[in-house]
């Protein structure tokens, strides 16, 4: 056990050596000198978005001043004959006070402009150029995104490649005071947060590291069908998203109707998943004893920790958040406060789960003293209630006797009701008139969406026709739980286990990564196929990122949340 912990600490100290070593080097500054010779390309051919362009001294230099969104200028160089470029200095007008970001955009005949093919600079406070050294070549046009007002001088480029020289500044000296200390505490805290489930668990080396993988190994009480919905809830999460920005944009009917049944078929990702937690918290006698504040604890150290560490992470991605040096932290945890932010909106169901997590003690006692036959009549209640909520309006009343239960509350209950009923004398019968609904539900939302996408709030939402979609998923998952209980899967607990992860994530994946640098969308190669790579590669891209950000981040602060919190769990 103690040559165990020793090589453990082995790795630690070389793993961290290793990222201090990796930091320095980037935190490197970098002299660059142009080579060869030199082509002035300011009188070039510019067009610019983003941007009013004025002439600027009656020279070749241009003011400009930011206009709209994601302002850029282009230059067109093969017009001018053939221009090796090795590198790009850009001279401005004016001594700059702060940083400046810069980032050129590089493209050969025939080629788009696209993020691998682009550097990125910055112009120092106190200089007059930023030298840019994009990779030699013959290029047809340069693309320049500088947000932010300036006045530009000179473009200029040489013909072979620039001369580096690195070298320690002062923004190096700055950077690793912030950084080196941060990657060893940080990298001793992970260490140390997985030592403590090590120990929790009992766990052998070879069983914790399997459990980091697939999460608890699956015994005769778990319910592994629940594994396979839980994954086709966030698969089907992504097919929503990658379906829905393109549903008005395709350029054929057959293209809009796939994308519809896609879209359709997607949503129904919401209510399965607010289902799945009715019937996981609202059932089983391992809730009975627990008490409301201890049920509250574990729920935050379950889902609000990880919601507010990806959170931080969206925003951290957006640069609307820095943390080494410590920038708008105060504004962000008010933000939390109220609701999704603009760069992940799809959280919005994250906080109504939060919110059903608050009444769940309540309804568990309700639900568990009602006979089946009530619940029954509740389960008929709730569409009745939903559709005259949802329906009215369009024949212009408004349902005067709203209730909780024609909403997300509901759909919760709904998932509880479901699971119990499918133990109960006649549940074959049920379920088969559940599925034939939830086909004809199925028809009238793609239907009514592909005829008119202003549709969408009366069939999608929480409304009856995806509830009823919805249902039928559920119950053909229930129908066939013995099946899957004989069939447990690695790839399935693997994904099963960072599901919730992807789920919080996949919105950064698929739009930033997937189809922004990557240039996937749902209408490439031939729809089916643009849809099916989307969502596959978002799925992968959400996995990695989910792995590596839970087993480093979010389990200290689960870790930390939980060491906080243990007494409170113990008396509640």
């Amino acid at each position: 056990m103690k040559h165990r912990v020793k090589g453990s600490l082995v790795l630690l100290v070389l793993l961290i050596i290793t990222a201090l070593g990796i930091l320095f080097y980037q935190s490197l500054s970098w002299h660059y000198e142009m080579q060869g010779a030199v082509t002035d390309l300011s009188g070039l051919s510019m067009t610019s978005s983003g941007y009013e362009v004025v002439s600027a001294g009656g020279g070749p230099g241009k003011r400009f001043k930011v206009t709209g969104e994601d302002p850029q200028f282009i230059l067109e160089i093969q017009k001018n004959g053939v221009v090796p470029v090795g590198g790009i200095q850009l001279q401005f007008g004016e001594v700059w006070q702060e940083p400046l970001a810069v980032q050129v955009f590089y493209a050969a005949q025939g080629e788009e402009f696209s993020e691998k093919h682009s550097v990125k600079g910055a112009l120092k406070a106190g200089e007059k150029a930023v030298l840019l050294p994009v990779p030699p070549g013959q290029y047809e046009t340069l693309r320049f995104d500088i947000d932010g007002d300036f006045e530009l001088t000179a473009i200029q480029s040489c013909a072979e490649p620039m001369a580096a020289q690195a070298y320690v500044s002062q923004d190096t000296v700055q950077r690793c005071l912030w950084y080196f200390p941060a990657v060893i505490i940080g990298f001793s805290l992970i260490y140390w947060a997985h030592g403590v489930r090590f120990k929790q668990g009992g766990f052998t080396a070879r069983a914790y590291l399997k459990s980091v993988f697939l999460g608890a190994e699956t015994t005769g009480k778990r319910a592994v069908y629940l594994d396979y919905l839980r994954v086709l809830a966030a698969v089907l999460v992504i097919l929503a998203h990658t379906c829905s920005p393109m549903v008005d944009a395709a350029d054929a009917d057959w293209k809009r109707l796939v994308l519809v049944l896609g879209l359709s078929l997607g949503l129904c990702c919401n209510i399965l998943y607010v289902m799945l937690s009715g019937t996981l918290l609202l059932g089983g006698s391992q809730h009975e004893r627990e008490g409301v504040l201890s049920f509250y604890i574990r729920r935050a150290s379950k889902v609000i920790i990880p919601l507010i560490a990806y959170y931080f992470l969206l925003l951290h991605l957006n640069d609307e958040v820095r943390f080494l040096p410590p920038k708008q932290i105060g504004a962000a945890l008010k933000r939390i406060m109220t609701g999704a932010p603009d760069v992940g909106p799809h959280l919005w169901l994250i906080y109504t789960i939060v919110a059903l997590y608050l009444v769940t003690p309540f309804f568990r006692v309700m639900v568990q003293h009602m006979s089946d036959r009530l619940l029954s009549s509740l389960a008929v209640v709730i569409l009745v209630l939903n559709a005259l909520t949802t329906y009215l309006p369009v024949f212009g009343m408004a349902f005067g006797a709203s209730t909780f239960l024609a909403g997300w509350e509901g759909v919760f209950l709904l998932g509880y009701i479901l699971t119990r009923q499918s133990r109960q004398e006649g549940a074959p019968r049920r379920i088969r008139w559940i599925l034939c609904s939830a086909a004809v539900s199925y028809v009238v939302m793609a239907a009514a969406v592909f005829v008119d996408s202003a549709q969408m709030n009366l069939v999608y939402g929480s409304t009856p026709p995806i509830v009823l979609a919805s249902c039928g998923i559920f119950v053909l998952f229930i129908k066939y739980k013995d099946w899957f209980q004989d069939k447990p899967n690695a790839v399935v607990r693997l994904c099963s286990k960072y599901s919730y992860s992807i789920i919080l994530i996949h919105w950064y994946a698929l739009f930033v990564v997937v189809q922004g640098k990557l240039h996937i969308t749902a209408l490439r190669f031939g729809c089916l196929g643009g849809i099916a790579a989307s969502v596959a590669a978002t799925f992968a891209v959400c996995l990695v990122m989910a792995f590596v950000f839970d087993n480093t981040v979010v389990i200290v602060c689960n870790v930390l949340f939980d060491r906080l919190t243990s007494r409170f769990v113990k008396r509640g």
